[in-house]
């Protein structure tokens, strides 16, 4: 136990220190502005909304409803995450609207009605008491748990401490709540003392918890495993189910954050900037996390100590401090009450005097016509009557508590008075986003929902409390249908809830009836676009003049009765900056000018009572009618509302929007226009001549080089000459704008202005892919060339050109018969034709060079098939056989001669002596001739191939990173009209890797640089991968594929074997219409047969070789449709592997019944390999890359770019690095470790990825994977790659390998970690 006057002293002092925090702020702000940390304590006094009720009553309520305590945490929550934007939007509506109050705010909406501003005050004020009543309580219950029955603070005369607490926070709010009359201007250091309360409420609370928890008990672990037990046992809690009253108090609880008018104010009005709303939306959900943590575990550690006791639930959070037996976390629990009970007590108090004074006490004092010319200086009596209101709530609070508080839980008051507050949300949420509501649907709605309030929920409480008799199950005169319990028959499990949807079902539906059924007014209709249609723009300056009388010192004169001389200069003087106006006293008044005094007005006494005060002033200064009709003619009032419809459509144009009248003055612009230019706030204006925003952007750099003066006369000219223009513009930060000018009818100009950076960039690269592209096909050996279906010359390279003599500026889209000679076109018509039908055809022509000699040429056309097996073009290609055909003649014309000298020496034998030694000569010069053509021909193809091997390999690159273009283009244009060119562009680039894989591959085994690493394996290590890949393809394509287990061992490579017998399981599945495919293996002594047998049509015996040529594929109708995608390369590559490897391929077949093909590879006698299982991956549901954090290391820029697009496409936190130092700085600056790593092998100045991944290694705590990606497909980096322990993947990079893999690695990692 405590004494009386200690307590009473702490008391005193926290609030002195608050006092002195509130000080503190004020003068702070007013030499230095805001605290810069002002987001952080804007975040904590939303905290505001927690109270008595989250300290003491939500471990109380645990012992009577159980987990419905979580509701009063979850709401809130629920509405920053999830309802933000209204929010928001709120916030926007009234800094525009100077709103000082939840009733300023719904009563402007709906046409600045008084009498609507003064029914939601009177709601709110209502509704706020028994919530008051809950601090009182709770803090005058906290004396009485912490002192003894004979102390001081116990007698008749002290013992009331709720009194004394009440005049405290009177006291404190009148201080730093009222100290001017603009309800606008931010109270800094009111906020900041609420901040501390806060912090201070959060930390005793935590503190308890922790030492109960950790202290008391074993932990979460023990207090967890009771709670379970109770709850499931039911021994101490009530309910522990989310029923009814769970969920009526958690949207209760949600809109608590749009309705407590403190919360409106703190949120609302206090907010400065979107900084201070962007940290809130975190910042507020976490520290009502961190307010609820410990709330169950004290209540079940309350329920373990004090069960049996009796003790009061809403005082258990002090009598858990006091059994802690350390006097001094009792303090400590006591002031953080304290802290949590004052700050919603002093809010709540400033909130309800601004509101109450300005929408119902000052309304009715001017209705009174002699208040004006006793009281001139209205200011002093606007601070009266506030000071005098928060007396007189906290007194009606006091008397509220000394009626109920006996009877009634904290929870239950908090409840109550949600419940209240309520019944505000239709007329606050409604009006932001339907235009329809009206003031009479909200009126009706507002107040019958309230009264239903009170005749279900308020009316028992009191009924409970014993204030008078009522029958309240019975209903009034026996009528069972009036009574609360059962009103109009509905009857729930919960009252509470039975209310809360009765009077809120009642307001709404009212609200959405009454507002159809009748007309709104016209100021209704401007107010609802104003508040619907709000977007984040400049408010549009309407700077015309009127036709009265009324000037600047006459408005002057009228703020200063509201507000001090300071305030009204400074803001008159703040609009004059803001419109570079000059506002001479003796200047008669603009239409925008006499609103902003009526708008400064509003933000002193409210919206409501400002427009009575301008048309009272107006009319009592003797001006003509025409004054007053000036400001409210319906006409005006209309010119405005489609204005601002005007406004709101051009602020949802994704494009920036400027428009010029006939006098060449700026009228209309959008907010895109400003962030596009970004303009200082003073150069733009309604009336602003366009010429000198254009000299602005030329003197910034917005034209280019040049003079400023000329590039705004060319604009200029552009516009006078009235007609449309269409230009891109390439501005200093490399974004390009895309600019429409057009002119409009009476005069004028409206300008777009499109930001198409993105789009360029696309262009661009693909436009260098194209090159690189060109770039290697210029310098290959052979012509080339491509037509469409048409026959339209659409690629030529150069030496197509040269040897066709062909410009290819002027044949590019031209049809090839008007390009090529008549006698040229009538020889190639018909092998063009069959191209065109799908049939691949070759032969051999000769040319006539321009040396005038002769050139003989080798033509192969290939069909080009689409996704749909329809012909899109066919590809042209010509190779110089001069040489072999000069070979060919000459060994001819030799023979030919060498016969004929035969036969002319035969008569005689000497000469025939003779002739034979001279031919034995011949024939040896001519086969040394022919020798050294045949070396010529074999060196100038190894040539070849090296140079093919190259060129195939450089060009991986520009495709690999054209393809991750095209990839994350894809995801980003999902739904937009390109989609379809994405995916033929990413399908044509994947065929051409596909025919530039294969001919690497070729060029490798031509080349001899792929040699076979054999081993000794066990075969079904191959087999089985196999069968299970192919076996989903068999199954789509209706055909049963069969596998003859097996248990041999072989020696051979594993790699190359494999690719064989796929190739050979490729063509089977593919050629096979039905019937099965069968894999199996046959013993023939020390060699063994691999076979794929299939029951397809079967290849012709005299065409059986004619398969393992380049580009060869059987005509067969019935292959799948699949087939025709293929290039005719695999049969040959799996019989140039099969050489390299000395295993023989054999061939049986049978037209009409199938097919079988037989590979024998060399049998390992006497050796027992253990068989691994394998067991296929399964496919894992999700994206189970979400969120990685991956670093990836090339030296292209532009396969960064499109690696970094795509990855973050797949929502991956991507970091990119182009060398070892910046991968460094990379780690350096990230928070915590890479999940992986992405390093291209080759650098650069001859730096490798493994280098790289290395250098990282070092800096990491643990096991970092990495993957190696290279276009460089020698055994010689891939086995450096496996050494060092990391994944191989090559390029060009397929996205759906590349996530495979990562998918595999990161899964492999989370496991091992």
């Amino acid at each position: 136990m405590f004494q009386g006057w200690l307590l009473l002293t702490i008391s005193l002092l926290y609030i002195a220190t608050l006092f002195g925090i509130a000080w503190r702020g004020d003068q702070r702000a007013r030499r230095l502005g805001p605290a810069k940390r002002r987001p952080l304590v804007y975040s904590l006094a939303l905290a505001v909304y927690c109270t008595s009720w989250t300290f003491y009553g939500s471990v109380g309520q645990v012992a009577n409803s159980g987990l419905q305590y979580l509701s009063v945490f979850l709401g809130p929550i629920l509405a920053f995450l999830l309802f933000w934007p209204i929010l928001t939007k709120m916030i926007r509506v009234a800094k525009r609207q100077n709103i000082t109050s939840i009733a300023d705010f719904i009563a402007s909406r709906y046409g600045k009605t008084q009498a609507l501003a003064a029914l939601a005050s009177m709601v709110a004020l209502l509704g706020t008491l028994p919530y008051l009543a809950l601090q009182l309580k709770a803090m005058a219950a906290s004396f009485t748990v912490l002192t003894a029955n004979n102390d001081i603070v116990r007698s008749p005369i002290l013992g009331d401490t709720a009194f004394y607490v009440a005049a405290l926070m009177a006291l404190f709010a009148i201080l730093f709540g009222t100290r001017h009359t603009d309800a606008t201007e931010h109270h800094e250091g009111l906020i900041q003392a609420i901040a501390f309360e806060s912090v201070v409420k959060l930390g005793a609370f935590v503190l308890l918890g922790a030492l109960i928890t950790w202290g008391a008990f074993d932990g979460l672990g023990e207090l967890s495993s009771r709670a379970v037990h109770d709850l499931s046992a039911g021994s101490h809690f009530s309910s522990a189910s989310f029923g009814q009253g769970f969920w009526t108090q958690t949207l209760l609880a949600l809109l608590a954050v749009f309705c407590i008018p403190r919360q409106f104010h703190v949120t609302v009005v206090e907010n400065t900037s979107t900084d201070d709303t962007a940290r809130a939306r975190w910042l507020f959900p976490l520290y009502l996390i961190a307010a609820g943590f410990f709330v169950l575990p004290l209540a079940v550690a309350a329920l373990t100590m004090f069960e049996g006791l009796g003790l009061d639930p809403d005082t258990w959070v002090l009598h858990l401090a006091m059994a802690m037996d350390q006097p001094w976390l009792v303090m400590i629990t006591f002031i953080g009450g304290f802290a949590a009970a004052s700050g919603m007590v002093i809010m709540a108090a400033v909130t309800l005097s601004i509101m109450i004074s300005n929408e119902v006490v000052i309304p009715l004092l001017l209705r009174f016509k002699g208040f004006d010319a006793r009281h001139g200086d209205y200011a002093r009596w606007v601070l009266r009557i506030r000071r005098l209101i928060i007396v007189l709530t906290l007194a009606l609070a006091y008397g509220f508590y000394k009626l109920t508080a006996p009877s009634s839980s904290l929870a239950s008051l908090g409840v109550l008075s949600l419940a209240a507050l309520a019944q505000l949300a239709p007329a606050l949420i409604g009006g932001l986003y339907w235009k329809r509501g009206n003031r009479l649907g909200v009126s009706l709605g507002l107040l019958l929902g309230f009264l239903i309030w009170g005749y279900t929920l308020l009316l028992p409480t009191l009924v409970r409390a014993g204030l008078f008799p009522f029958p309240i199950d019975a209903g009034p005169m026996g009528i069972e249908l009036l009574s609360p319990a059962n009103l109009l028959g509905l009857s729930l499990d919960d009252p509470i809830t039975q209310g809360v949807l009765l009077s809120l079902g009642v307001n709404l539906f009212c609200y959405i009836f009454f507002s159809q059924v009748t007309r709104q007014r016209v100021v209704e209709r401007i107010q609802a676009s104003l508040f619907v249609d709000s977007v984040a723009s400049h408010q549009t300056l309407i700077n015309r003049p009127w036709g009265g009388t009324t000037s600047v010192s006459d408005l002057k004169s009228l703020s200063r009765r509201f507000l001090n001389e300071d305030q009204v200069e400074r803001a008159f003087n703040d609009y004059g900056w803001r419109h570079q106006q000059r506002l001479d006293p003796g200047t008669r008044a603009s239409i925008d000018l006499i609103g902003f005094t009526e708008r400064l007005l509003a933000s002193a006494i409210g919206a409501s009572s400002a427009r009575i005060v301008m048309n009272s002033a107006l009319s009592g200064r003797d001006v003509s009618i025409s004054d007053v009709v000036s400001i409210v003619d319906e006409a005006s009032q209309v010119l405005e509302f489609n204005r601002s419809l005007l406004q709101a459509t051009i602020e949802n144009i994704n494009q920036g929007v400027m428009v010029v009248d006939h006098k060449l003055r700026i009228v209309v612009w959008n907010q895109r226009y400003l962030e596009l230019f970004r303009f200082p706030d003073h150069l733009i204006h309604v009336g602003e001549p366009i010429e000198r925003i254009f000299l602005y952007n030329a003197e910034h750099g917005e034209y280019g080089p040049g003079d400023p003066q000329e590039h705004v006369r060319l604009l200029m000219d552009n516009i006078r000459s009235g007609q449309a223009h269409h230009y891109q513009r390439y501005r200093q930060d490399d974004s390009v704008l895309d600019i429409h000018g057009n002119p409009m009818v009476g005069g004028g100009f409206v300008y777009t202005y499109q930001d198409v950076t993105d789009q360029k960039r696309t262009e661009e690269a693909l436009i260098r892919s194209e090159n690189n592209i060109r770039i290697y096909t210029d310098n290959v050996p052979a012509l080339i060339a491509y037509f469409d279906r048409d026959c339209h010359y659409l690629f030529t390279n150069r030496a197509y050109e040269t040897a066709m003599e062909v410009d290819r500026l002027q044949a590019i889209g031209k049809r090839a018969e008007d390009v090529m000679t008549a006698s040229t076109w009538k020889l190639r018509a018909p092998w063009m034709q069959r191209a065109l039908n799908g049939e691949r055809v070759s032969w051999e022509l000769s040319l006539t060079d321009r040396e005038g000699g002769t050139r003989y040429m080798l033509a192969t056309y290939t069909p080009h098939f689409g996704e749909s097996h329809r012909v899109l073009g066919f590809f042209a290609l010509y190779q110089d056989i001069t040489e072999r055909r000069l070979a060919e003649i000459a060994l001819k014309e030799t023979n030919e001669h060498l016969e004929e000298r035969v036969r002319e020496r035969t008569r005689e034998l000497s000469e025939v002596n003779i002739a034979l030694r001279q031919e034995n000569r011949v024939r040896s010069e001519a086969e040394l001739a022919l020798r050294q053509a045949k070396q010529v021909a074999e060196t100038a193809n190894a040539s070849k191939t090296r140079f093919l091997a190259a060129a195939s390999h450089d060009l991986l690159q520009p495709l690999n990173a054209a393809r991750l273009f095209t990839s994350a283009l894809t995801q980003r244009l999902e739904e937009s009209e390109h989609h379809d060119t994405l995916v033929h562009i990413d399908n044509s680039l994947q065929a051409a890797e596909e025919l530039l894989g294969t001919l690497l591959d070729i060029s490798k085994l031509d080349a001899g640089a792929l040699t076979p690493r054999r081993q000794i394996f066990a075969l079904n290590e191959i087999l089985r991968p196999l069968y299970a890949e192919f076996s989903v393809m068999a199954q789509d394509r209706g055909l049963d594929l069969d596998m003859v287990e097996t248990g041999t061992v072989i020696d051979s490579d594993p790699q190359m074997l494999r690719r064989i017998i796929q190739n050979f399981l490729s063509n089977a599945l593919r050629y096979t219409q039905h019937g099965r495919v069968l894999l199996g293996c046959r013993r023939r002594g020390e060699q063994l047969l691999i076979e794929v047998w299939d029951t397809g049509p079967g290849i012709p015996e005299s065409r059986q070789a004619e398969i393992f040529q380049e580009f060869r594929r059987l005509d067969q109708k019935s292959r799948h449709r699949e087939s025709e995608k293929g290039l005719g390369l695999g049969l040959s590559i799996a019989d140039r592997m099969a050489r390299v490897l000395d295993h023989p391929i054999t061939i049986r077949s049978r037209e009409g019944h199938g097919t079988v093909f037989a590979l024998t590879v060399p049998l390992k006698q006497g050796a027992v390999l253990t068989r691994q299982e394998t067991q296929a991956a399964q496919k894992s549901a999700g994206n189970r890359i979400r969120g990685a954090r991956i670093i990836c290391i090339d030296n292209e820029t532009m396969t960064l770019e499109g690696m970094k697009a795509m990855l973050e496409g797949w929502e991956c936190e991507v970091f990119t690095a182009t060398s070892i130092g910046g991968a460094r700085s990379v780690v350096r600056n990230m928070t915590g470790e890479p999940d992986i790593i992405l390093a291209d092998y080759h650098l650069d100045n001859e730096v490798t990825g493994l280098m790289a991944l290395e250098s990282l290694a070092e800096r990491f705590t643990g096991d970092v994977p990495g993957i190696v990606i290279t276009a460089d497909r020698t055994e010689e980096v891939a086995d450096l790659i496996r050494r060092a322990g990391y994944h191989l993947l090559n390029k060009p990079v397929r996205p759906a390998a590349l996530r495979a893999l990562l998918t595999r690695t990161l899964q492999a990692n989370r496991r091992s970690s």
